[in-house]
């Protein structure tokens, strides 16, 4: 008894033991059930490629025969005309081909009428048939002799048609026998398989049953554990957006006040003190806003203002800020930009997260080396690629690029006043438009950052210039 015990207080048990019990008996029931399929297929097939064949065959011999002593008494009885001789032709190229079909298929049995021997009678039969029509008229008694012996050759091809046709008839008999009894075989075997399936399914039924009362116990554990996630998340989010809320007016306050500390032309010492807090404050208010993005993008309600957007135009002016902002950081933008159409974006936004990437690009590149702005539209998509040709982005750090708060190179990070949120922010834009962003880069040789939207099939409004590039928002 204490086994059952063991066995109630543990239904894994079962459950591997049924499960391991059924996939045996499966694997038993397919080798078996193969073998017989096998089997009824060979029998099957015997008997469709060869016994059912030469029945067809010993069929069609013995009409293809009877066509031509049919057109041979035609023109026994009514002379050779030209339309009879042609009936005649074609009767025997009909009886050569029928011989020729019988040759492939071959006869094992070699009791029964040879392919070759049928093949020699039909010769004789024409070689010696077919030049006397021509005597028809000057030679009766030749002609009639011909034939004679014409209609006793077509009655020789005839009878071997009609043993072939009985043998075949015969062997399907036989092979259709062996078919029956073999599906027989195969019906009572996978009937007992099916029964023994039963009673293992039976036992698996009964563990199922415990498990899955163990599962749903798990998975409502899970549940409550995802929903106290789910609150601890958005309790987290609310805090970022009521701190960084929190955080814009005082830094506000202080910016400004610094500020007019500045403008008042306070002493060299106190203005360098001054002048930091003011650009610290800047610093400060900038980390704010992206955390206050971010929070409003993980509360599903990123906020974009959407415009019908020209592509050529927008690139154009795109290209201007992104070369001003790279000369700011000691780089030179080389451009690339071809493209045309229609995106439905949020211009400044996009703006946005193209300039990220450039600023990165400018930033962590080689100092002297170019950064490469490139667009193109193509397949339906608008993607835009900003290039460096800095150290590049180790393999194993490249998935992680994109997380919040993450800094490959933390020191330089912070000396250039990066707090890894840059590429967040940019992906959670490029996200909210239907977008795609990713990255790709080998070290030593640089990084190349690519960005996707999708674009429209709308008509610009008539009278609408392409150069002005945004449309009205809808």
């Amino acid at each position: 008894m204490s086994w059952i015990k063991g066995i109630r207080e543990q239904p894994w048990r079962v459950t591997v033991a049924t499960v391991a019990g059924l996939l045996v008996a499966i694997t038993i029931a397919g080798l078996v059930g193969l073998l017989l399929i096998r089997s009824i297929e060979n029998v099957t097939d015997e008997a469709l490629r060869y016994d059912v064949n030469l029945e067809d065959e010993g069929d069609d011999l013995r009409a293809a025969v009877l066509d031509v002593r049919h057109y041979h008494r035609n023109i026994y009885f009514g002379g050779p005309s030209k339309t009879r001789i042609d009936d005649f032709e074609n009767s025997y190229a009909q009886l050569e081909e029928e011989i020729r079909e019988l040759k492939a298929l071959g006869v094992r049995d070699p009791d029964a009428p040879q392919p070759e021997e049928i093949q020699a009678t039909a010769e004789e039969y024409y070689r010696d048939f077919r030049p006397a029509v021509a005597l028809y008229e000057e030679d009766r008694a030749a002609f009639d002799a011909a034939s004679d012996r014409g209609l006793a050759r077509i009655d020789e091809m005839n009878r071997a048609g009609e043993e072939l046709d009985e043998l075949g008839e015969q062997l399907s008999e036989v092979s259709f026998t062996k078919v029956d009894r073999a599906t027989t075989t195969a019906t009572v075997v996978l009937l007992s398989v099916i029964f023994g399936l039963l009673l293992v399914g039976a036992g698996l039924a009964y563990a199922t049953v415990r498990v899955v009362n163990e599962l749903r116990r798990l998975y409502d554990e899970q549940q409550a554990a995802a929903q106290k996630l789910a609150e601890a998340s958005q309790a987290k989010t609310d805090f970022i957006a009521d701190v960084s809320h929190e955080l814009r007016t005082p830094l506000t306050v202080l910016r400004g006040n610094a500020q007019v500390g500045l403008a008042l032309g306070i002493d060299r010492e106190h203005a360098e003190i001054l002048e930091e807090i003011v650009a610290e404050s800047k610093r400060m208010s900038r980390l704010v806003e992206d955390l206050l993005f971010l929070a409003k993008s993980d509360s599903a309600s990123v906020p974009l203002a959407f415009e019908t957007v020209a592509v050529e135009p927008f690139l154009a002016e795109l290209a201007g800020r992104a070369g001003v902002l790279a000369r700011e950081r000691g780089a030179a933008l080389e451009t690339e930009l071809e493209g045309e159409g229609l995106v439905r974006i949020d211009p400044q936004r996009i703006e946005q997260a193209v300039l990220i990437l450039v600023d990165n690009a400018a930033k962590y590149g080689r100092r002297g080396r170019n950064v490469t702005l490139a667009a193109s539209a193509r397949s339906g998509q608008l993607r835009i690629e900003v290039r460096d040709h800095g150290p590049g982005i180790p393999r194993e750090m490249l998935p992680r690029i994109f997380e919040r708060f993450y800094r490959l190179d933390k020191a330089r990070s912070r000396e250039l006043g990066g707090a890894g949120l840059g590429l967040p922010i940019a992906k959670a834009i490029i996200e909210a438009h239907g977008g795609h962003i990713e990255a790709i880069s080998r070290q030593g040789e640089g990084t190349r950052m690519s960005l996707c939207l999708p674009l429209i099939d709308e008509p610009l409004p008539a009278g609408e210039e392409a150069g002005l590039g945004r449309l009205e928002p809808s």
